[in-house]
C-alpha cells in the first residue's frame, strides 16, 4: 500500500512539474501587456453620494475620491449625487446629480504641446475648466444637440431631455455646431438649442434673463467652489504613473484609444427635474425663440422679450458676475494645472534633458508663466543631474541668428583709407581694430608692414619713405700761392 503511494505521488509531481514549468514566464518571451499608461486619463477629487464608473463591457463600479478614471469610462451619479474628475493636463469636469458622462478621446504631451480631448454628455448639468496651456489645443464636448469645439476656457451647460440643451462660455472661444449649423460663441455668450436638426441661434440673440435663470440652476447642481479648491493632493505614487502617462508620444496614445468599441450611453433615471427650475426656458421654447432659422420675431415673441426683462432687471448683473467668476476660475485651475503638469512629469522624468525639453515646450506655450514652470521643474526633478535642468543652453545650441552679431564698418571707415569694407570689426572686446594695409601702401618701400589704428595719426603725419640725401659739389681748392723773390 505504501509502495502504491510513493507511485502515485512520483507520477503526480511529474505531470505538475511541466504544467508550472508551462505558468512560469519564460526568457525572451513577450510578456502579457500591463493596461497601456496612457489609457489613465485622470482621478476622482470629488464625490459625493453614488457615482459609479464602467469601463467597456465590465461591471459597474463605485468610484472614491483618487480612484482612476481611464479612457472611455462611463460615468454616472445617482439622485443628489457630485463629482469632479481631474485630467492629466490639470483639466477638470464637474457633473451633478442624474449625469452620464463618457470620456471619448484623451491625448496629452505637454513635450509635443498638444492637448486633446472628446467628452459626451448625455444627461446632467456640467462644468469644464481647462488646466494646463498647450500650443494644439482643444476640447469637444457633445450633447444631443450637437457639439461645442472650444479652446482654452470655462464652459457650461445643461442636458435635459425636457428642456433645449444649453451651453454657456465663461472664457476662451468656441464653436456649436449639429446638422443643421452652428454658432460661435465668445466669453459671457449662451445659446440654448432643441435638437440635432435645428439650427443653433446667434449668441446675441439669447434673452439674457433666459440665461441667467439657467446658469443659476447650474451653479446649485454642482458641488460648491470651495469644495474643488480644496481637492485632495495627489501622491508621489500617482504622480509618477501620470508622469509617465504624459510622456508617451501622442500617436501612440491615439492608437491605444482607437480599438475602443462603440456601445450606446448609459440611461439615467429621473430626467426632467429641471423643467420646475427653468420656466423661462420652457416658455422661451415653447415660443420657438431658439430657432436660428427664423429670421422675423412673431408678436407673441416680443411681447415675452419685454415681458421678461421688465420682470427680471438683474439678468445683466447676475451674467457679469458669473463671468467675474469664470475668468477667476479659468485663472486659478491654469496655475494650479501648470504645476500638476510639472510635478508629475518631474517624478517620472528619466533625464534633466526630458525635463529641459517640456519645460521649454511649456514656457513657449504659456510664456507668461515661464518663472513658474521653471520654479516647479527644478522643485519636482529628483535625479541626479537636477542641476542641469535649468541650465542656459550650451553655445553650439543657440541658432546662428542669436550668436553675437559681428558689426560690419559704417560707410565712414569705408570711405577711409584702407577702408575697403572687407576689414572685420571685431566685437566690444576693449582692443581697437587693427586696418590692413591698403594697395598704395603695400607697394612702399616697407609696406609689407601693418597700418597703425585708423585715426591714431593725421594723414599728413604719416612716415614718408627715405630718401638718398642731396649729392653735394664738390669742394673747391684754394690756389697755389706764389712764391716770394729775394
Amino acid at each position: 500500500m505504501r509502495r502504491r503511494f510513493w507511485l502515485f505521488a512520483i507520477v503526480a509531481s511529474c505531470i505538475a512539474l511541466p504544467v508550472r514549468a508551462a505558468d512560469a514566464p519564460t526568457p525572451g518571451q513577450p510578456q502579457p501587456a500591463a493596461t497601456p499608461a496612457a489609457m489613465e486619463i485622470g482621478r476622482s477629487v470629488v464625490v459625493i453620494n453614488d457615482v459609479d464608473g464602467q469601463s467597456g463591457g465590465g461591471p459597474a463600479k463605485h468610484i472614491a475620491v483618487n480612484d482612476d478614471i481611464v479612457f472611455s469610462e462611463d460615468v454616472t451619479t445617482g439622485d443628489n449625487a457630485k463629482a469632479v474628475i481631474e485630467f492629466r493636463d490639470g483639466s477638470t469636469f464637474e457633473m451633478g446629480p442624474n449625469a452620464a458622462v463618457r470620456i471619448d478621446a484623451f491625448v496629452f504631451n505637454p513635450e509635443e504641446s498638444t492637448s486633446h480631448k472628446a467628452l459626451q454628455v448625455a444627461a446632467g448639468v456640467f462644468r469644464y475648466v481647462s488646466g494646463y496651456v498647450s500650443s494644439d489645443q482643444n476640447t469637444q464636448i457633445s450633447t444631443p444637440a450637437g457639439a461645442m469645439t472650444i479652446r482654452g476656457s470655462v464652459a457650461e451647460g445643461i442636458v435635459d431631455p425636457a428642456v433645449p440643451n444649453f451651453v454657456y462660455l465663461g472664457e476662451g472661444n468656441a464653436t456649436f455646431t449639429n446638422a443643421a449649423g452652428s454658432s460661435s460663441l465668445q466669453p459671457g455668450n449662451s445659446i440654448a438649442v432643441p435638437s440635432a436638426s435645428t439650427q443653433p441661434i446667434a449668441a446675441d440673440a439669447m434673452p439674457a434673463p433666459v440665461a441667467a435663470q439657467a446658469l443659476q440652476a447650474i451653479e446649485n447642481r454642482l458641488p460648491p467652489r470651495a469644495t474643488l479648491t480644496n481637492r485632495p493632493a495627489a501622491d508621489d505614487a500617482w504622480l509618477k504613473r501620470t508622469g509617465a502617462a504624459d510622456l508617451v508620444p501622442a500617436a501612440e496614445q491615439q492608437r491605444q484609444q482607437a480599438a475602443a468599441i462603440s456601445r450606446p450611453m448609459p440611461s439615467v433615471a429621473d430626467r426632467g427635474r429641471l423643467v420646475g427650475e427653468l420656466g423661462l426656458m420652457t416658455e422661451a421654447n415653447r415660443l420657438e425663440l431658439f430657432n436660428g432659422g427664423q429670421r422675423v420675431r412673431t408678436a407673441e415673441q416680443t411681447a415675452f422679450l419685454a415681458r421678461v426683462a421688465r420682470e427680471h432687471p438683474e439678468a445683466a448683473e447676475t451674467l457679469r458676475r458669473f463671468n467675474t467668476q469664470s475668468r477667476a476660475l479659468h485663472e486659478a485651475s491654469v496655475n494650479r494645472g501648470t504645476a500638476f503638469v510639472m510635478r508629475g512629469v518631474g517624478h517620472a522624468a528619466t533625464s534633466a534633458e526630458v525635463m529641459r525639453r517640456v519645460t521649454e515646450a511649456s514656457k513657449r506655450a504659456n510664456p507668461g508663466a515661464a518663472a513658474a514652470i521653471e520654479r516647479h521643474a527644478s522643485e519636482s526633478y529628483h535625479g541626479n543631474d537636477r542641476g542641469q535642468v535649468n541650465r542656459p543652453n550650451r553655445p553650439e545650441e543657440h541658432p546662428a541668428a542669436e550668436r553675437p552679431a559681428v558689426r560690419q564698418p559704417n560707410e565712414y571707415e569705408r570711405r577711409q583709407p584702407g577702408g575697403t569694407g572687407n576689414e572685420r570689426v571685431q566685437p566690444n572686446t576693449g582692443e581697437r581694430p587693427v586696418r590692413q594695409p591698403n594697395t598704395f601702401e603695400r607697394q612702399q618701400p616697407g609696406g609689407n608692414e601693418h597700418a597703425q589704428p585708423p585715426n591714431r595719426q593725421a594723414p599728413q603725419q604719416r612716415a614718408q619713405p627715405q630718401r638718398p640725401p642731396p649729392k653735394q659739389p664738390p669742394a673747391k681748392k684754394p690756389p697755389p700761392k706764389k712764391e716770394e723773390q729775394h
